[in-house]
């Protein structure tokens, strides 16, 4: 006897579900109800005539005779039972649990939807998970206040971008994905779009910053040596031609431009102006790698650490006038980030 497609055996264990479990408890007319005893026992006939195609599909018919309270939000114990399955399925945790709240060097965290890797044709295709990126691992939480992570991974050897297809809904532009060849892709479903592109920023710049391919200032460099040749060191010195020099009269000499006076970066920083830091949030930067200061007026930090800007006087020069836990001093404006998101 020919095989039934797996396709077609997982549709109809799908239905019967759905019609066992989805329409328990819904005010069905007498009709309704009445149409839908026949399919539930169609589909029973059709699965004892296939025993073999549906062994591991069905289990025992008691199980959907088994007597539903009638109250009861049928969409709920779906929803319970899918995110069960989900548990289950993921096998993601290989760290130790951590509670939301004992995370550290959170770059971002915040609510997202998570696409289940393997959803039923009637089941929850996307969760509310809390999502939180520490250090290199993304965790996801059924909420904030979750002491255990349902699953993590390592974004390490993985991309993330936007996708706009995972989606037909108004919520099509809010959608990115993590992937990697042969690994399983991650996909997610923030509340704006603008807050998926802040996810997708985060992960790429803790990806970027694995790799130790973030992007210098390499223009500001160029044009500071931007007299000296790429073979300075080895070419040889061409023969002057002494003859294309011009003698001028000493009167018609001019008179040398005088340099401006040089600003030195480096100097000690002037008396910071009192403000109220309490309401201040725009001047509040952390930390992006560690710092230690190699002159005393240099102000040292590690990853991570809150710094408020008293001055950016010389920005120009890529330094900032910081302070930290009452150390003032300066401090590299490319090693920070903003704080908080405004």
């Amino acid at each position: 006897m020919r095989a039934i497609p797996e396709e077609i055996t997982t549709l109809i264990s799908d239905l019967e579900t759905f019609l066992n479990d989805g329409l328990k408890g819904e005010n069905l007319s007498k009709k309704a109800k009445e149409r839908r005893e026949v399919f539930i026992k169609r589909i029973k006939e059709v699965k004892l005539g296939f025993p073999h195609d549906f062994k591991d599909k069905s289990g025992d018919d008691s199980d959907d005779e088994e007597e539903v309270d009638s109250n009861n939000d049928s969409g709920s114990l779906l929803s319970e039972r899918t995110d069960k399955d989900e548990e289950a399925f993921e096998g993601a945790q290989q760290s130790p649990p951590v509670a939301a709240q004992d995370l550290t060097s959170v770059f971002k965290a915040g609510y997202l939807e998570k696409r289940r890797k393997d959803h039923s044709f009637f089941g929850t295709e996307w969760q509310k998970r809390w999502c939180a990126l520490s250090h290199h691992i993304f965790y996801y939480y059924g909420s904030e206040r979750d002491k255990q992570q349902k699953g993590e991974f390592s974004v390490a050897g993985y991309n993330v971008k936007m996708n706009n297809t995972l989606r037909k809904d108004s919520k099509k532009d809010c959608c990115f994905e993590i992937s990697a060849p042969d690994k399983r892709v991650y996909q997610f479903c923030a509340s704006s779009v603008r807050e998926a592109e802040e996810w997708v920023k985060e992960i790429d710049f803790v990806l970027r910053d694995m790799t130790g391919n973030i992007p210098e200032e390499e223009e500001e460099d160029q044009e500071m040596y931007d007299d000296v040749g790429p073979m300075a060191d080895t070419a040889e010195p061409e023969a002057i031609d002494e003859d294309i020099y011009e003698e001028l009269p000493e009167d018609d000499i001019p008179t040398p431009v005088k340099p401006p006076p040089k600003v030195e970066p480096m100097s000690k920083p002037a008396p910071p102006v009192a403000v109220d830091k309490s309401t201040d949030y725009q001047n509040f930067y952390q930390g992006l790698w560690d710092c230690s200061g190699d002159h005393p007026d240099e102000l040292s930090f590690k990853r991570g650490d809150a710094i408020y800007i008293l001055s950016k006087e010389y920005q120009n020069f890529g330094w900032w006038i910081g302070e930290r836990d009452g150390n003032i001093g300066i401090v590299p404006k490319d090693y920070l980030m903003e704080l908080y998101a405004l």
